[in-house]
């Protein structure tokens, strides 16, 4: 009786569940990395105390590695923002204007977030942010924590989710209570 009841209990744990193993920064990273370009369409939600009610924004997000980051508003007015290296070129219907990332430290930092993310390098993400990892490598959270004090008295977290290798959402508080809201869904180059 007792040896058919282990074998009964061992056949319970045999066709259990096995608990998945928690997902880890470098894991995530290297999924991230596997993919060269991304492009999706995205609808960002922001949400300021200057307003009365929330802006929101549609348009296309594309990503080249290593570097290149383009942001195109498409609605309720244009606006393409593309950063290549150390410098970003802002275009809106009055004109067109070009900042070197070096020279906009908090600037810089919050762009090396997205690219380090979408890139797959946890190394610039954590000279940055502290990291926290959540979920399994087909459903993923990366919560953000900037480092710096100065871009902690203009960003207060940064919540990244996505499934697989894609990002979904983006998610800004601010130290001053504004939030930022980007829902990403892929889209064909």
């Amino acid at each position: 009786m007792r040896h058919a009841l282990a074998l009964c209990l061992l056949a319970v744990a045999a066709l259990a569940p096995r608990a998945a193993a928690a997902l880890t920064l470098d894991a995530l990273m290297r999924q991230m990395a596997a993919v060269t370009e991304r492009h999706g369409a995205f609808v960002e939600t922001k949400e300021m105390a200057l307003l009365n009610g929330p802006l929101v924004r549609r348009g296309t997000l594309d990503y080249t590695r290593p570097d290149r980051l383009s942001m195109k508003v498409d609605s309720p007015y244009f606006e393409r923002v593309d950063v290549t290296g150390d410098q970003v070129t802002l275009e809106r219907r009055t004109g067109v204007t070009h900042v070197a990332l070096a020279s906009q430290p908090q600037l810089a930092a919050w762009i090396d977030s997205l690219r380090a993310t979408l890139a797959g390098d946890g190394a610039a993400l954590e000279r940055h942010f502290e990291v926290r990892v959540d979920g399994s490598e087909a459903d993923w959270r990366l919560s953000l924590l900037p480092r710096d004090a100065a871009l902690r008295a203009v960003i207060e977290r940064v919540d990244v989710t996505g499934r697989g290798a894609e990002v979904t959402r983006f998610a800004i508080d601010e130290a001053k209570g504004d939030r930022t809201r980007i829902v990403i869904t892929p889209r064909a180059p």
